[in-house]
């Protein structure tokens, strides 16, 4: 179990059912084939029941811009799990506060800190978030926006490898900046791999934490621009479920042995299936431009140009917050090493 230890905790405590947003969803509509045919026996099971103390859980983040971008100035959710006010603006956004509040609502044994070397920062300056619950109270990430996943180990590596802190959870959040980047595929899987190791091992207070392989939620890299027919929408949202969830999968699948306790988190899937949660039931990402039917990057996304789509704004934010929070497996946070 965890170590008891104070910390701020940003939200009202009360259990509720989810829907399941890591298995269950409705249909996008669109034709692409997204046949999976790798192996998921680590496809995560959120049945199970925390039996652990009241506790805080530790969380470190190797992530990108999505990560490190935070700026909430309300709780995303009511005390309910419903969403808290519909607005879709650019300037609140970050998945991580969606992500704790969540967690906490399905467990209110749990809460959640950050630690890390850097601050989150606001989504337009460099300068350390000004955000009501995004503030530097709330702990620390190493989250570093612009990083390939080789350009993230050569910035932060050393607090892996020299165990620099203490955390019970570690996000390896990764895939947009390589795609975009053309990173290839055997080179982006390898060095995928290498992260998630050094995370396993990275943790000063546990054996192995337990390493969540984020599938990076849907955007516009390998886009280029906006597709004019079906098949170039199919064919680019192919490449990226490939990359982001594929890769992720088989690597988890691979790793996931020897008493490390890896598993995959899908931001991707929930986008691309229209996967409904308890926050939006209703969801529905899509658009139809033209003939051509495809993801709202508009709607997901902050940036003005769709073609241009990277980071999530408000209510993308907070889906893709409560996506992850709902396909934690409870049962595995009570049983830590």
């Amino acid at each position: 179990m965890f170590s008891k230890v104070i910390s701020y905790s940003v939200i009202a405590v009360l259990s509720l059912g989810i829907l399941g947003c890591g298995s269950s969803g409705g249909s996008s509509g669109t034709t692409t084939d997204t046949t999976d045919t790798t192996d998921t026996t680590n496809t995560t099971d959120t049945t199970g029941a925390y039996t652990g103390d009241p506790s805080t859980l530790r969380v470190y983040v190797a992530g990108e811009s999505i990560e490190e971008f935070n700026h909430m100035n309300s709780l995303p959710f009511n005390t309910d799990g419903s969403l808290n006010g519909t607005g879709n603006i650019t300037e609140e956004m970050g998945w991580m506060v969606p992500f704790a509040q969540k967690l906490n609502l399905r467990e209110p044994a749990l809460t959640v800190s950050w630690v890390g070397s850097g601050c989150w920062t606001n989504p337009d300056t460099s300068d350390c978030s000004t955000g009501t619950y995004t503030n530097t109270s709330i702990g620390h990430t190493s989250a570093i926006a612009g990083t390939t996943v080789d350009d993230w180990i050569n910035i932060h590596g050393s607090e892996l490898t020299s165990k620099s802190y203490c955390y019970d959870i570690a996000f390896a959040a990764r895939g947009g900046n390589d795609l975009n980047g053309d990173v290839p595929d055997d080179t982006y899987r390898q060095k995928l791999r290498e992260l998630i190791l050094a995370l396993d091992q990275g943790s000063n207070c546990r054996t192995h934490p337990i390493v969540y392989v984020t599938a990076h939620m849907l955007d516009a890299a390998a886009m280029g621009s906006l597709p004019t027919t079906q098949t170039a929408a199919d064919s680019w949202l192919a490449r990226q479920k490939t990359y982001y969830v594929d890769i992720a999968q088989s690597v988890v699948n691979e790793l996931n042995t020897d008493g490390r306790k890896i598993r995959l988190i899908d931001m991707w899937t929930p986008f691309h299936d229209n996967t409904p949660t308890d926050a939006f039931p209703d969801v529905d990402w899509w658009t139809t431009d033209g003939s051509v039917h495809r993801p709202d990057l508009a709607r997901i996304h902050r940036e003005e140009l769709e073609e241009d789509a990277h980071h999530p704004r408000r209510l993308a934010s907070i889906y893709a917050g409560e996506c992850v929070a709902d396909q934690i497996n409870l049962a595995d946070l009570s049983g830590i090493e």
